[in-house]
């Protein structure tokens, strides 16, 4: 199933790579939340600590089968380096989305994605009452706990730091 949706994906966003995993790969760890504090969104983004739900995440991501890093490298240089780190941002949002889709079409209503890096949709941050795009926007899988490095390495993908070639970016697709 994952291959014929990604083919479908990758029509659009030829960049997007996938990995199945298992739930054994995902590292849940307090010290990963608490850098979301630290972060200048934090309080300010919709999708972000402290405004998401205050539920066990690992339980909720153990309730489904089928789990997936879906990630995408785009290469960087000093002089474009904040235009990419948006542009990989927003890209691998924007093929989750369509996952999600394309599962829905295909008789798996419960599909959620968590995407790499704090939601990027709209062009001057979130507004202050409300989210803007409640149906599209998603959280960071860091504002999970999960320790996206640690949890990608051991699922066999190579994140490296600091980044001086590639911005990567690292979503979750469960269904």
């Amino acid at each position: 199933m994952i291959d014929e949706m990604m083919d479908y994906v990758k029509k659009t966003y030829p960049m997007i790579r996938w990995k199945m995993i298992e739930t054994e790969n995902l590292f849940f760890e307090e010290r990963v939340k608490i850098n979301c504090f630290y972060c200048g969104r934090y309080n300010n983004n919709w999708k972000c600590p402290p405004r998401i739900p205050d539920i066990d995440y690992k339980k909720m991501i153990n309730e489904y089968c089928n789990k997936a890093f879906i990630y995408v490298e785009m290469p960087i240089d000093e002089s474009n380096y904040e235009a990419v780190r948006k542009e990989s941002s927003v890209y691998l949002h924007r093929a989750m989305l369509l996952c999600e889709k394309w599962l829905y079409q295909n008789n798996e209503p419960m599909a959620l994605s968590f995407i790499g890096g704090a939601c990027k949709l709209c062009k001057n941050g979130c507004m202050p009452e409300r989210c803007a795009n409640p149906y599209a926007s998603r959280s960071p899988l860091e504002a999970l706990g999960v320790n996206v490095m640690k949890s990608a390495a051991s699922a066999g993908i190579e994140v490296k730091f600091p980044t001086t070639e590639y911005m990567m970016r690292i979503g979750l697709l469960l269904w």
